[in-house]
């Protein structure tokens, strides 16, 4: 299994955390969804996972100095930044007086009654650019719809996102993921809450027991999942009908506009088409609503244009794309705007 060394939460830089001279990485069983990470077969504490992962140190807020001519001066009022207590380095955060850090322990050790009662995994660690963010995922039991007929299985994971940097809250997102073709499901459903966050403030970790007192909402949220995907599997959609809504997730070109743009509209129409009718990952599903949004959702992780770095390859570029997404909460309008169209119909 390979080891990657590349993984951001800014898809224009950053890197699995190498600060300790290993990659601050942890992944158990098998990859992880985003196919980044050493796999081991053994079961883990959360003890036990900080070290692997390379994530057994402090962050320290500090107060900043000015400087003239070369000298320090005097402390700024009410600016800090963040460093590492262990290598000493800055991790990228300029935050002020109520700025709160939550510890890499305290992050983990929240997670730990979810893990005990035996059917949630610790999944996957690590830190992200010099531990600007640390990030761990727990896998719950899978979803399956239709299991005596298409049994198309859709993992759970919760992904918990933690910046040092003073750029974001915490956050936890639940994560569902396609098993046969890992279409990451990063969708918004009716009655149930997706994303919960945490603000870097003295109550922190007050929030944090409160959130661990209430983190019932992956069931829900799977609940609500299983049951618009299993109404959507219900329903067939024909070639034609799923033509109709490519013209509405895409506008056509205006009339006269250049000849480059006409191809890449008719390019992306044949491809999702194709998708649809074709692909080996649409085969137990085939001809249904649930389809067309998988097509829908399959185009948008790997076949929409994307410009890549020098420095990455086209799939590198494509995690790291999608680890943004997550950890910062990003919609994407045209996979909510397909589902939306598909369950209204």
């Amino acid at each position: 299994m390979r080891q990657s060394d590349v993984i951001t939460g800014r898809a224009d830089q950053g890197a699995i955390d190498n600060t300790t001279g290993a990659a601050a990485f942890y992944s158990h069983r098998e990859p992880a969804w985003h196919g980044l990470g050493t796999v081991t077969e053994e079961a883990q504490t959360s003890d036990e996972v900080i070290k692997i992962a390379k994530l057994d140190w402090l962050v320290e807020k500090r107060p900043l100095l000015s400087m003239n001519k070369g000298k320090l001066g005097k402390k700024i009022p009410g600016r800090f930044g963040t460093f590492r207590d262990d290598s000493g380095d800055w991790v990228g955060g300029l935050v002020g007086n109520t700025w709160t850090p939550i510890q890499n322990r305290d992050a983990f050790s929240f997670l730990d009654e979810l893990v005990g009662g035996g059917h949630v995994t610790y999944e996957t660690a690590g830190a992200l650019d010099g531990g600007r963010v640390v990030f761990m995922s727990t896998k719950s039991p899978s979803i399956t719809i239709d299991p005596q007929g298409a049994a198309d299985r859709i993992d759970l994971y919760t992904l918990f996102a933690n910046s040092h940097d003073g750029r974001s809250a915490a956050v936890a997102v639940e994560t569902p993921v396609r098993a046969v073709c890992t279409n990451t499901l990063d969708l918004a459903v009716r009655d149930a809450h997706r994303v919960w966050k945490i603000r870097h403030t003295k109550n922190a970790l007050t929030d944090l027991e409160e959130a661990r007192q209430t983190l019932g909402f992956t069931e829900q949220y799977a609940s609500a999942l299983e049951a618009e995907a299993t109404a959507l599997f219900q329903q067939a959609m024909t070639d034609q009908e799923f033509d109709k809504l490519i013209t509405q997730l895409w506008q056509a070109p205006a009339e006269g506009a250049r000849k480059h743009l006409l191809a890449a509209h008719e390019e992306r129409r044949d491809r999702l088409h194709t998708l649809f009718a074709e692909a080996a990952t649409q085969e137990n599903i085939r001809g249904t609503r649930w389809a067309a949004l998988q097509t829908v959702i399959e185009f948008e992780d790997y076949f929409r244009t994307v410009k890549v770095p020098e420095a990455l390859t086209e799939q590198e570029h494509r995690n790291n794309l999608a680890m943004n997404t997550l950890l910062h909460d990003q919609k994407n309008p045209i996979k909510d705007m397909a589902k939306a169209l598909l369950l209204a119909a």
